[in-house]
């Protein structure tokens, strides 16, 4: 199945800046140069000065038609100097309930509503000394006919002004587009190749991502595109609604570089890219593992392809994981490796050989893209036609570590990695819920556990002793998270072979204030907040004491007891 963007290309060693339009245009007048129909107050309208020299705003006037109706009213006159080459926007002030977005708020020269409270029926038009000079909307339209709905519509350069809409004139951008609002003229950017990907299996075709969606007809125009080292551009493909162009060329020699140039291409705005250029290595880079990719984080190329030269293991097959998309998500390590840390990935989105993966599974030719979404490394766009499963099981690796490990200076390198913590407490009772975190400790630190959409433990009671889990460690809101895959990853009791676990006994729990702890022998008292926090510290007790917790605030502790023999953590909750 051919995948919607190719992947195995694009070593970007040099791009050339893309050019902006090549003159300048002069107008006869001010122009209405940008239309925001937005959710909620999003609504505004910018002007344009292109003529040359600065201009007086008190002759002009702008009108607004209501619901398609055939009369301007609604007059809102202009005041000021409108300065050669600058906009002039006019911002809905919205309400306390629907607010205008801040960004668009910002780019206010005007803040009013008469003129600006439109919701794509509803024509505008400026006027000179009353006479119409610019319009935009369909005039008389009746107000089913909704021309101007949930859409930013942008001038193109060099058009208006035009007193009678003309279609032709104007681009669409999405709704709640305020990325040009304040900005026109010849200064605007074009677009610029992005960067430059292909498959090795196929010579003979890469796709050129572009920044902007592009004019159709310059798009798949053959003489606007040249390769260097004697290969050359055959054909060229467009689909509107896509960012990037499909090129057919002369075969390709993979691990070898080239230099695309276009001249010509323009976005619909009609900006230019002339000699845009950008440098590229058709084929992959080979690493030698996982760890080798990590330490790319900092310098790896967006759209070149790596490829892992030695085998990897599978250490969680995950589908559908945190999102609506209908995707599988697979974890690997390193085969052979003594730590996860550092020997870790995330392959997202695969499709094709999902059913065929199983922990433990070997894969050798691993090809995809490196990526950093959201501070989480991860590779993408993996090369399934290329990849190898081996068919052989190997034994996974998993690291033992703390909380406070992971949430430590060296944390973001338990990236993705498979891990185990000990002595865990959670401070949440219940049963398991899918997409779900819940905060646990283990006396170092607190971490959110998530929980997955398929997970064995999904209805499971949530443990109320100490345990140990297992899961691989994502990344949200710059925080780790542990991601357990099955119910066995969580096991009780804790298995921390390092330390005996000792019995105690504590009552009442819940508690008012007073606790009895009840253990074999003399012990020490740790009590701790979720977050790690040392609240209350005892120690020579003997066999029995009473503790007086009522200092604390309303919520739940941890409770460290520790003897000659051993310790144990329990949670406490203070009511």
């Amino acid at each position: 199945m051919k995948k919607e963007m190719i992947i195995l290309t694009a070593a970007l060693l040099g791009m050339g800046m893309a050019s902006a339009q090549e003159q300048e245009v002069t107008y006869s007048d001010l122009i209405i140069s940008e239309y925001v129909e937005g959710s909620g107050q999003n609504k505004a309208l910018e002007l344009y000065n292109g003529t040359g020299a600065d201009v007086d705003l008190s002759a002009y006037s702008l009108m607004k038609q209501t619901n398609g109706a055939g009369e301007y009213t609604n007059e809102v006159t202009l005041t000021g100097t409108l300065a050669a080459g600058a906009t002039y926007v006019i911002v809905n002030s919205g309400t306390s309930s629907k607010p205008v977005d801040a960004e668009l708020a910002a780019l206010a020269d005007l803040t009013e509503n008469k003129i600006t409270a439109f919701n794509g029926d509803d024509a505008v038009a400026l006027f000179k000394n009353g006479e119409k000079i610019d319009e935009v909307g369909v005039f008389n339209c009746g107000k089913d006919n909704k021309w101007g709905e949930d859409v930013t519509l942008r001038r193109i350069y060099g058009e208006g002004p035009t007193a009678t809409y003309d279609p032709s004139e104007w681009t669409e951008a999405d709704k709640d587009d305020f990325s040009d609002v304040g900005k026109f003229g010849a200064d605007v950017e074009a677009p610029s190749i992005r960067m430059v990907t292909g498959e090795a299996s196929d010579p003979n075709t890469i796709m050129v991502h572009v920044t902007e969606l592009l004019d159709s007809i310059s798009a798949v125009t053959v003489s606007n595109y040249s390769l260097d080292n004697g290969a050359t551009v055959d054909s060229a493909v467009y689909e509107s609604d896509r960012e990037y162009v499909v090129l057919k060329t002369s075969a390709l020699t993979p691990t070898t570089e080239y230099t695309i140039t276009v001249n010509g291409v323009t976005d619909r705005a009609g900006n230019a890219m002339n000699n845009a250029t950008y440098t590229f290595t058709f084929g992959y880079i080979d690493v030698e593992n996982l760890a080798a990719l990590n330490d790319l984080r900092e310098s790896y190329v967006e759209g070149q392809a790596y490829r892992i030269t030695n085998p990897v293991v599978v250490t969680a097959v995950i589908g559908k994981f945190g999102s609506g998309q209908n995707t599988t998500n697979v974890w690997v390590q390193d085969q052979g490796c003594e730590t996860t840390l550092g020997h870790s990935m995330m392959l997202y989105r695969i499709e094709e050989n999902a059913s065929n993966l199983q922990v433990g599974s070997v894969i050798n030719n691993l090809i995809g893209q490196l990526t950093v979404y959201n501070d989480l490394i991860e590779m993408q766009y993996i090369d399934e036609a290329s990849m190898e499963i081996t068919g052989e099981t190997a034994d996974v690796t998993v690291t033992t570590v703390t909380v406070a490990e992971l949430l430590g200076e060296n944390g973001m390198d338990y990236q993705n990695a498979l891990v185990r913590i000990d002595g865990v407490i959670f401070a949440e009772t219940g049963s398991f819920e899918e997409n779900t975190s819940y905060n646990i400790s283990d006396g170092t630190s607190t971490i959110v556990f998530r929980t997955n959409r398929e997970g064995s433990y999904l209805g499971e009671a949530i443990p109320t002793e100490e345990v140990s889990v297992i899961g691989y460690i994502g990344w949200y809101n710059n925080q780790a998270q542990i991601l357990p895959r099955v119910k066995e990853d969580i096991f009780t009791p804790s298995a921390n072979e390092s330390a005996r676990r000792i019995e105690v006994a504590v009552y009442p729990n819940p508690t008012d204030g007073e606790l009895n702890v009840r253990a074999e022998g003399r012990f020490d008292l740790n009590v701790y907040s979720v977050g790690g926090t040392l609240v209350l510290a005892q120690e020579g007790l003997d066999s029995e004491a009473r503790i007086d917790l009522s200092g604390l605030s309303k919520g739940v502790y941890l409770m460290e007891v520790k003897t000659a023999e051993g310790s144990a953590m329990n949670k406490v909750v203070v009511r």
